[in-house]
């Protein structure tokens, strides 16, 4: 059969071109969007970490948000190794902050009046040290990613946990 048989009922798939890769660090460059995704999520934990009371946390929560947006909306635009640190900032952000709020939630949940002393002092010391170990798990994540996108090398396992 024809290759150039087009009917309404079958169409042949489109390819869609890939972007051809361009020099500088500029926001149009694959690698200058890399480094500003691992950027972008390193200053959301780090702001996570340094502002945790609620007015300041509205701020880590922006920077959070305006870093998935802007990593969704490039995801599968770029390069093959520019789409792996795409997703390994995502899957970081999204990680480490359910994990976060997931420990704030059960200390709220689980402190109230009737809760002895002793037991809500170890509770917030539990939200205190689940925030400091994923923070740290993070940074860790994103300063890894962040040499590999100077580098323009791939991030080996984008969809792990670990780097």
């Amino acid at each position: 059969m024809p290759a150039d048989n087009v009917t309404p009922f079958r169409r042949p798939p489109s390819n869609r071109p890939v972007a051809p890769q361009q020099s500088g660090w500029g926001l149009k460059t694959h690698r200058g969007k890399a480094v500003l995704a691992h950027l972008l999520t390193l200053a959301a934990f780090a702001l996570a970490f340094l502002f945790s009371a609620p007015p300041l946390s509205f701020v880590a929560l922006g920077v959070a948000v305006a870093a998935f947006l802007f990593v969704y909306s490039n995801r599968g635009a770029g390069m093959p190794w520019a789409n792996t640190h795409h997703e390994h900032a995502l899957r970081t952000l999204v990680i480490g902050y359910s994990i976060m709020t997931l420990a704030d939630v059960i200390v709220m949940v689980t402190v109230t009046a009737l809760t002895p002393e002793g037991m809500r002092e170890a509770l917030y010391l539990f939200a205190a040290w689940t925030r400091i170990i994923v923070v740290a798990w993070a940074l860790l994540r994103v300063i890894i990613a962040l040499v590999l996108a100077i580098m323009r090398k791939p991030v080996p396992n984008a969809r792990g946990w670990l780097i």
